[in-house]
């Protein structure tokens, strides 16, 4: 699957790790590297969402289609698959948004 980011920020990040590890902790950045390999793995995004990896949500409230994956308890690291409702199965190309604390009433961005 190919994986392209929502902006030059968030590919510095996920490109080297080191570098987000000096912005997460490391349980997080040993999570977020299992997920991207997994995703770069898959043929299509439904045969990693039936891996269950990250108990994979569907956000609600937002206009484009947006999967959170758990990286902890609050932390979730934010995808939209380039597909629309009937597609999204067979994507084949995931934007990455960064990593959001997904708790209480707004969202903290750590990495946007």
């Amino acid at each position: 699957m190919q994986i392209t980011y929502a902006n030059t920020k968030v590919e510095k990040y996920f490109s080297d790790y080191n570098r987000l590890q000096r912005k997460l902790p490391f349980a997080w950045v040993r999570s977020i590297k299992k997920f991207m390999n997994y995703l770069k793995a898959a043929e299509c995004f439904g045969d990693f969402l039936q891996l269950g990896l990250g108990r994979p949500e569907q956000l609600e409230g937002t206009q484009r289609i947006r999967y959170s994956l758990r990286i902890s308890a609050n932390a979730r690291l934010i995808l939209e698959p380039d597909a629309t409702e009937e597609t999204v199965m067979i994507c084949t190309e995931v934007e990455v948004e960064g990593v959001v604390d997904y708790h209480g009433d707004k969202d903290n961005w750590f990495i946007p």
